[in-house]
């Protein structure tokens, strides 16, 4: 009688152990499910400039991104509020927000989000930007190449090209000023030709137009 109450109590111990080396072995398996989903998230946008130098990354963050120089030097926090972008500066000091408005436009607010600085709006087939009084600064058409940028007076100031995978901005002459091959849309690298807009809210209204609705999840 004795014997047989040994074997049963031998049976459930082993049979306790081969549970916990069941789950031992699958538990790589979720960490490695967990390692394949960062490695699908998208990587950082990298801007070159004609000699092939690296100007600005954009380097994604669980809840945004950061903007940095060809040196690694921070110029920029972006960070998601519901379906808005905070815009800091290095110091934490809020910069600006962009925030989404009525018609699919895009408006750039000051710190407190009191006034309209700029709003980029659709016009037609392409897209202009207005500033705080709703006076033209520029428009962006689309072309056979990509996208055109022309000040208020029609005069052309820059132009994206979009070709085999790369991405690049370009002056009036068509000197190349910033390329990438990280995949940017056209019209959101029309954004870094706004001179009249702080490079901190340019790369902003970029990282806000190239981000996807899934991304921008509240």
């Amino acid at each position: 009688m004795k014997l047989g109450r040994v074997l049963l109590f031998s049976l459930l111990v082993l049979a306790g152990c081969s549970r916990q080396e069941g789950a031992d072995s699958r538990a790589p398996q979720a960490q490695g499910a967990t390692a394949g989903d960062e490695a699908a998230a998208p990587g950082k946008l990298k801007f070159k400039d004609a000699d092939d130098h690296e100007r600005y990354s954009l380097k994604p963050k669980d809840d945004g991104a950061k903007l940095v120089d060809g040196e690694d030097r921070e110029l920029a926090r972006y960070k998601w509020k519901g379906t808005s972008l905070k815009v800091s500066g290095p110091d934490d000091a809020v910069l600006g927000y962009v925030v989404n408005s009525a018609g699919g436009a895009l408006t750039v607010r000051d710190s407190a989000q009191q006034q309209i600085l700029f709003t980029f709006a659709r016009q037609g087939p392409g897209w202009r930007l207005n500033d705080v009084k709703g006076a033209l600064l520029y428009t962006v058409s689309p072309d056979d190449e990509g996208v055109t940028i022309q000040d208020a007076s029609g005069a052309e100031v820059s132009r994206v090209k979009a070709r085999e995978g790369k991405v690049s901005l370009r002056d009036a002459g068509g000197r190349t000023l910033l390329a990438t091959k990280s995949g940017v849309r056209a019209e959101a690298a029309a954004c870094l030709a706004f001179e009249r807009m702080d490079l901190p809210l340019r790369m902003a209204l970029l990282f806000h137009l190239q981000s996807s609705q899934e991304a921008r999840r509240p």
